[in-house]
């Protein structure tokens, strides 16, 4: 009986083992769950972090190479800049050093100058104008005088080496005296007459302006026939006026009024001037072209009397000058000659540094 009362009470306490039990399992599987889930969270984080620790150090990296690599460039640049600079200074100092021997040999060379060098250099010059007076001038006699006289300067002097220079200018001068001569300074005064003569020619007048004849005493006819002729004489008194015959041997023009007859007697003046100032400069064509614009002019707005033949003759003969003839230069000497100077200041140069 005894057992059978104990029993009971003992069903509860069982029970709330069970529970008791059941508690601390389910609490130790939350606890096992949190703890998993926290030791999860953790290793993502730690995984998260290294990434980015990761990249942080790539991207270091990756700055660190490009750094080194812009160093590197940088170097290079600093390097060839260096070189550069002094490449420009050397070849400065090596200018420099050609510049001091060059002035070294000249000085050398003006040192052991003499009479007989001054005298080159003015044959030299001598000649230079000669050329120029031929080249820009058109002027051989000027030139001619100046050879000449750089030829006599190179006779007074005692050396070997200019004979063969004088034979070049000998030939050159002869060339030259044979090409003739320009006389300019006569054509050019002739060319003033003739200007100052046109304005005395008269231009070709209208009928209106026809010298009437002089009258002339009538006689009264005693027959028939003087009847006659008198009759036909007034006739021809009164027509003789208007009847005027030109031989100009082309189409007769139109006859200028006053104001155009003083503008082209203006511009034949001009022409003429035109004329005179291409024969200083020794340019034909311009000089050719402006007397036969002034000797068209003539023969078309002149009267062609006597006085107008005379004048277009003169600058018939005159267009037909030639004013600019093809003259030769001293190139050649004055190329010798030069030679000849060179050879002998490096000559000199080597005596003086020996």
């Amino acid at each position: 009986m005894t057992e059978n009362k104990i029993q009971p009470n003992s069903l509860p306490t069982r029970s709330s083992n069970i529970r008791r039990a059941t508690l601390v399992w389910l609490c130790l599987f939350i606890l096992f769950v949190g703890i998993v889930a926290g030791m999860s969270f953790v290793y993502r984080q730690y995984v998260l972090q290294k990434d980015i620790l990761s990249n942080m150090e790539e991207q270091l990296e990756n700055k660190v190479a490009a750094l080194s690599l812009e160093q590197d460039v940088l170097a290079k640049e600093i390097e060839q800049h260096l070189v550069s600079q002094q490449t420009q200074v050397q070849q400065a100092l090596d200018e420099m050093a050609s510049r001091v021997d060059s002035n070294a040999t000249k000085l050398l060379a003006l040192s052991s100058v003499n009479r007989d060098d001054w005298k080159l250099a003015e044959i030299n010059y001598l000649l230079r104008m000669a050329d120029y007076r031929v080249l820009m001038e058109k002027d051989n006699v000027n030139a001619l005088a100046l050879a000449t006289s750089a030829d006599e300067i190179l006779a007074s002097l005692d050396q070997t080496g200019l004979q063969q220079i004088r034979k070049i200018l000998a030939e050159e001068i002869a060339v030259m005296k044979m090409a003739g001569r320009v006389d300019r300074e006569g054509l050019y005064m002739q060319i003033s007459a003739l200007a100052n003569q046109i304005d005395a020619i008269p231009f070709v007048q209208p009928l209106a302006e026809a010298i009437e004849p002089e009258p002339t005493e009538e006689v009264l006819p005693q027959t028939l026939k003087e009847k006659t002729e008198g009759v036909f004489y007034q006739i021809w008194l009164k027509i003789k006026p208007d009847i005027r015959v030109y031989n100009h041997g082309k189409e007769i023009n139109a006859i200028l009024p006053p104001g155009e007859q003083t503008y082209l007697r203006q511009n034949l003046r001009l022409m003429m001037e035109q004329a005179q100032a291409a024969l200083l400069r020794g340019e034909g064509e311009i000089y050719k072209d402006a007397l036969i614009k002034a000797q068209n002019w003539i023969n078309q707005y002149y009267q062609l009397n006597q006085q107008s033949k005379i004048i277009l003759d003169e600058i018939r003969l005159l267009a037909q000058e030639t004013i600019a003839p093809e003259y030769n230069n001293f190139e050649n000497s004055r190329s010798a000659l030069n030679e000849y100077i060179v050879r002998q200041q490096k000559a000199a140069a080597r005596r003086g540094v020996r």
